[in-house]
């Protein structure tokens, strides 16, 4: 499963969040302008009215308007405001030239000086009314009179579309700038952090020795810290290899001399020359085992290709006499992470085997994805069973009687492997020998 970066988890997050802020934002901007249309347009409304109220005559047992009116609106059909006043009765008294037939209206009757504005859908329109109710002292009594003025709503619609366009344009590019600015800042502000993974990087592949000291304070202590472990690591390494060459010498200087005075002796007793050889195979298997990197803090990068080349020219020259074919097919970046040490010991033993009982051919094979690095070494000599292969790998086990050695070549290529995390299979080979097939998880990360 591939892990998403904190660069982009918190990129991720931050623009999530700022989504929603715009979007909320909008929303109240929006509600808030419309609401502000609302009100203005309910304050045109009351103004009309006053006008209204301003030309309108009383008559006897009648109140009269003019048809024309200053407003051009009113004086023009279907323009979308008009004009009614109501008797009494809610009755129609006189209607503008704006309305062409009086609609059938919610009217309620009001108290007197009552302004009421509402939304109103009459004859499938919307349409803002605002009304107000005065009363006409007369000689008869108080008559009243019911003011109408209404606006359709699709003038309000029309600012409201315009409006949300612009500031839908608008927050989206305020917005559009604000995550290019956090990208900006995001990938500057993690730059260390780049530089730290691509330093590592190189520490794996072998092309520096330690991380650099130009970090961030946040970033010091964690590089600092990384160094001395690298360098108390490697200095652990070598003075432990140090100490297994001392005391490979000093056990071998004296068994050599022991050996060599049993030999001297007239009656050689074999219990003795068994038990020497054995420390001797003791001795040599648990020193090859303590020189096995395994891994370490940081592995490097081996070529695969340039080992084969030098073992296979040593092998060459060795066994010049067999006249035997090999057959390479490496992949030219194929690479082994970890000591270039352990990779000869492991390529020595087995090419060593092949050469020693192949009759004519050697294939060498090793492919690299981003998962594994598989070897495969295989030869056309007698090979072994199934059975036997099973053993081939414990200490001192020998398929053949007749061989020179110790039996102890297999058992130190199977450690080392498994101290990689790798694997090594025996089997039959196409050619009809031995086939071995290695694979180590590939450590060089995604570029």
């Amino acid at each position: 499963m591939t892990q998403i970066s904190l660069r982009r988890r918190f990129f991720l997050h931050s623009a999530i969040t700022l989504v929603i802020v715009m979007c909320v934002s909008l929303f109240v901007m929006d509600y808030s302008y419309r609401s502000e249309l609302e009100q203005s347009s309910a304050q045109r409304l009351r103004l009309h009215i006053f006008n209204l109220l301003s030309v309108a005559e009383k008559k006897p047992h009648s109140l009269s308007l003019p048809d024309i009116l200053r407003n051009p609106r009113f004086n023009t059909l279907n323009s979308g405001l008009w004009a009614l006043v109501l008797d009494y009765q809610l009755q129609p008294l006189w209607h503008s030239l704006s309305l062409g037939q009086v609609p059938d209206l919610n009217s309620t009757t009001q108290e007197t000086g009552t302004w009421v504005w509402q939304k109103q859908t009459i004859n499938g329109q919307v349409l803002l009314t605002m009304s107000y109710t005065i009363a006409w002292d007369t000689p008869n009594g108080l008559e009243r009179y019911q003011f109408v003025v209404a606006e359709d709503e699709t003038f309000i619609q029309q600012e409201l579309t315009g409006f949300r366009w612009w500031l839908g344009s608008g927050f989206s590019l305020i917005t559009l700038s604000l995550l290019l600015g956090q990208h900006l800042v995001l990938r500057s502000s993690f730059k260390p952090i780049n530089t730290l993974e691509k330093e590592i990087r190189s520490l794996e592949k072998g092309e520096q020795k330690q991380l650099s000291r130009t970090y961030p304070a946040e970033l010091f202590g964690v590089t600092t810290n990384l160094n001395a472990l690298i360098r108390k690591e490697h200095t652990q390494r070598e003075k432990y290899r140090a100490a297994m060459a001392d005391l490979a010498h000093s056990l071998k200087t004296p068994l050599a001399i022991v050996k060599g005075e049993l030999q001297l002796l007239p009656n050689k007793n074999d219990v003795l020359q068994k038990a020497m050889v054995r420390i001797d195979q003791s001795i040599e298997y648990q020193l090859r085992r303590a020189v096995i990197s395994g891994h370490s803090l940081l592995h490097q990068g081996t070529s695969i290709t340039e080992v084969l080349d030098d073992l296979i020219d040593v092998l060459n020259h060795a066994y010049r006499d067999s006249n035997l074919v090999v057959e390479i097919d490496v992949d030219s970046d194929a690479q082994f992470y970890g000591d270039e040490n352990d990779l000869m010991e492991i390529l020595g033993n087995l090419l060593d085997n092949a050469f020693r009982y192949a009759k004519k051919t050697i294939n060498i094979y090793a492919k690299q994805d981003s998962q594994q690095l598989i070897l495969t070494i295989e030869d056309d000599g007698e090979g072994f069973s199934n059975d036997q292969a099973i053993h081939i790998f414990k200490r001192g086990e020998r398929l053949d009687s007749q061989g020179f050695g110790q039996g102890i070549g297999l058992s130190v290529v199977f450690d080392i492997v498994n101290s990689y995390d790798g694997g090594i299979t025996a089997g039959r080979s196409t050619l009809g020998g031995a086939c071995f097939t290695l694979t180590f998880p590939t450590q060089k990360g995604d570029e």
